[in-house]
């Protein structure tokens, strides 16, 4: 039995996170990636990761206790298909008709629960995972690419490729009010770190390319899939993941 608390956590206008496991703030399932609540204004919502797919009630309930029915929420936007953050993806559709986004790349592993394509199997065996570990399969409304826009409410996010830890990763992007905010999965944390596993999916070329593109684009608040955000000069942290790159090193290990 575990103790919910009620609390609200508001990060920025309109962004709340509503979940998050052992490698953040603890405040849903141990195997949670962080999972936000975007208000995109107009009545409109989105969920950004959907989880690990175990307990998923407890970030229902999280939503609930800010004031945001989760049947409000009508898109559920994947960075990518690794079981922490899509292994939910099947509860919040199945629910509350929730319509999830995902890449091309990526897409088909989700709908089709292919376990050797979103390294789970590979996962399971290390022990990131326990041994009856589900990951339900689940369909994906719209299958989008690099600088597809989504718009949610008066509010558009623009997608941009982010492979490097996964194949088939994106990231979700917003500019307000000459600010630009990221919702960045697994792409890059605080301090600088990344997520390099022994996985087929994650390679350090596509790591690097990412991160330098993300450098160029001076991006002020982070939202990561796991750790903390940054409110503000995550830029900043980026160019440390950067520069690590550059010097043919590895950046440390979130």
């Amino acid at each position: 039995m575990h103790r919910l608390y009620s609390i609200m956590i508001r990060l920025h206008e309109g962004i709340f996170m509503v979940g998050s496991g052992k490698h953040g703030a603890q405040l849903t399932h141990s195997i949670d990636c962080n999972v936000f609540v975007l208000d995109g204004g107009g009545g409109e919502f989105a969920l950004i990761d959907a989880g690990g797919g175990v307990e998923p009630e407890r970030i229902v309930a999280n939503m609930e206790r800010i004031g945001i029915e989760p049947g409000q929420i009508r898109y559920l936007l994947l960075t990518h298909a690794h079981g922490d953050h899509a292994a939910g993806a099947a509860f919040f559709h199945e629910r509350y008709g929730m319509q999830v986004i995902a890449s091309k790349e990526a897409a088909p592993w989700i709908e089709n629960a292919d376990r050797e394509k979103i390294s789970l199997n590979a996962a399971v065996r290390a022990g990131v995972y326990p041994a009856d570990y589900e990951f339900r399969a689940c369909p994906v409304e719209r299958q989008v690419s690099e600088y597809d826009e989504i718009v949610i409410g008066s509010t558009v996010l623009r997608v941009l490729d982010t492979p490097g830890h996964a194949r088939g990763h994106i990231g979700f992007m917003m500019e307000r009010g000459g600010r630009r905010l990221l919702f960045g999965g697994d792409s890059v944390f605080a301090g600088g770190k990344v997520v390099i596993q022994n996985i087929w999916d994650c390679s350090i070329q596509d790591y690097a390319a990412t991160v330098a593109k993300l450098q160029q684009l001076r991006i002020d608040s982070l939202f990561p899939g796991h750790g903390v955000f940054l409110a503000d000069e995550a830029w900043k942290h980026i160019d440390l993941a950067h520069g690590y790159f550059e010097r043919l090193e590895i950046p440390p290990n979130l």
